[in-house]
């Protein structure tokens, strides 16, 4: 996975996580931008409520 390089269309990395497996994965892959890790499927950005939740392929990421 590549860094996020876009601070056009930066996603705030300071958003909440949902829970602690959401959590763990943001601490574990902190060198990338969360709009990274929200392009490769490992987390979604809820807008609404302002939380970082699973993505679709959130168990997919080892």
């Amino acid at each position: 996975m590549r860094k996020n390089i876009t601070p056009a269309v930066a996603v705030r990395n300071d958003l909440p996580s949902a829970n602690e497996d959401v959590a763990k994965l943001r601490l574990e892959l902190s060198q990338y931008a969360l709009g990274a890790l929200e392009a490769a499927g490992l987390v979604r950005i809820d807008r609404e409520e302002r939380t970082v939740k699973k993505g679709p392929n959130f168990n997919d990421k080892n």
